[in-house]
């Protein structure tokens, strides 16, 4: 089954809410969002991998962070 990515709006929306501390799950919901696409769209969408891991992705470590585990 072939999951469908976020476009990059919907994964910025998705970042600023866990930016602000927002649950993963509620964000989700909140921006009508199915999870499994989520995941799908981290795989390859670096900020997104970053906020999902609790992380800020404009933090001024990040890039470094990101660049180390590529």
């Amino acid at each position: 089954m072939t999951r469908t990515a976020l476009t990059a709006e919907a994964a910025a929306q998705l970042i600023a809410a866990l930016r602000h501390g927002q649950p993963l799950s509620d964000a989700a919901t909140e921006l009508g969002l199915d999870l499994p696409a989520v995941w799908t769209t981290a795989r390859t969408d670096t900020r997104l991998a970053v906020a999902l891991a609790g992380h800020d992705p404009d933090a001024p470590e990040e890039p470094g962070r990101a660049a180390r585990a590529e």
